[in-house]
């Protein structure tokens, strides 16, 4: 199975309020939420039904019903004061008449359920928590499929819905249960290569988090009243420290001295340089910064295996930003768009290692050509909260980090 296969990716991971939830596959087919919110779920958040509301994808998905193909996604019954759904229902609609199939899976509510349904050929699984529970065999041709509940008191469903993907071949059972166990890996890279290329492992982590200090905030202390005056109106921060503490390993001492070498030359290069800290299967930690400090190796030399730990201080000398998600899957979506209005300066970087700085204005049309097909983060940095419109082809992943 390749990151090709899924065509559509919904996290459903956006913020209360937020009017799309924003396909992570290539086909970027986001959905239109028409009074749906976004509340906690089973994997960061989940979109909600109460019964009235629903989404509409924006694109095309299926151009084959009668392909293979496989459906899964995650599913909470609500809860209602009576007609409390107790049932999912899958239903696959075949040409003639009255040629359907109804499978009910049992669902007690405020329980989460992983449902998914596999298409090879003539064959239909059906499968809840990776278990098989259900085979049919249908040779008509396949005209619609849809997931229903047993709940009569509105239009649409009652429920919670998390982590939605179909895939364009048909997962095997163990496939099945590796995609829904898959945790990411968490790794660190900087300038797109992974510390541990250079036999780098991070222990532990200080700053990522952390809201940075406050500068100085205008102040007036009146000698014949207690206490001061202070202006909490304009609140802006100092750099962003982040300090990583590290250990390096290397198989001799001559290759313990080359890999720290060329770790301590990656900060040589100019400008500033991304640190990438993947802890979420989507949404990647971004940092653009520098180096100042020595990097300083305690270490016992040692004719076998060499091992030396040291602190890696680095400073985000523009530590709020907003980061976007721009996919390019050929010429056709090369180009990632931005129409922003702001008093103030903001500076993009656009994740191949180029910026565009000093950007202000009234609808201004900031756009960037990518060049390679992939996955690329552009990073707008500056007064964030200050920012009066804004609008994107790409997707917005953390809207103020």
């Amino acid at each position: 199975m390749e990151a090709n296969n899924i065509i559509l990716n919904l996290p459903f991971d956006e913020s209360k309020g937020s009017n799309v939830a924003y396909d992570y596959s290539q086909n970027r087919a986001d959905v239109q939420v028409n009074s749906a919110t976004f509340v906690p779920g089973r994997n960061g958040n989940a979109i909600k039904f109460t019964g009235s509301e629903y989404g509409e994808v924006t694109k095309q998905i299926f151009s084959n019903l009668n392909a293979p193909f496989t459906i899964t996604l995650y599913v909470q019954s609500l809860e209602v004061e009576t007609g409390t759904p107790t049932a999912f229902v899958w239903g696959l609609n075949f040409d003639g008449l009255n040629n359907y199939i109804e499978v009910p899976i049992e669902a007690n509510p405020k329980m989460w359920f992983g449902l998914a349904l596999v298409r090879q050929g003539t064959l239909y699984n059906f499968f809840v928590n990776g278990q098989l529970v259900k085979t049919l065999t249908q040779a008509g041709t396949l005209q619609g499929v849809s997931l229903n509940q047993d709940y009569y008191g509105g239009e649409y469903g009652l429920c919670l819905l998390d982590d939605v993907k179909l895939y364009d071949i048909a997962l095997t059972q163990e496939e099945l249960l590796q995609a829904s166990s898959v945790n990411k890996q968490q790794s660190y890279t900087l300038d797109g290569i992974d510390f541990r290329e250079f036999g780098v492992f991070v222990s532990d982590s200080d700053g990522v988090l952390n809201r940075p200090k406050l500068k100085q905030l205008a102040s007036i202390s009146w000698d014949n009243y207690h206490g001061e005056d202070v202006d909490l109106n304009h609140k802006y921060y100092e750099p962003r420290e982040i300090t990583l503490s590290c250990f390096i390993k290397a198989k001799t001492k001559n290759d313990f001295i080359v890999q720290m070498s060329r770790f301590e030359q990656q900060f040589d290069k100019r400008g500033l340089h991304r640190l990438v800290i993947d802890v979420h299967p989507i949404k990647p930690l971004i940092y653009e910064v520098y180096c100042k400090d020595e990097i300083s190796v305690s270490k016992k030399w040692n004719d076998e295996l060499m091992v030396g730990t040291f602190k890696l201080k680095l400073t985000e000398p523009q530590p709020v930003k907003r980061v976007l998600k721009h996919i390019r899957v050929s010429e056709a979506t090369e180009s990632c768009t931005i129409n922003i209005t702001t008093p103030k300066y903001v500076n993009i970087f656009w994740g191949d290692g180029t910026v565009d700085e000093d950007i202000s204005g009234r609808d201004v049309q900031v756009s960037h050509n990518y060049k390679k097909n992939g996955e690329y983060f552009p990073v707008i940095t500056g007064c964030i909260d200050e920012i009066q419109g804004f609008q994107t082809n790409a997707i917005i992943v953390w809207n103020k980090l």
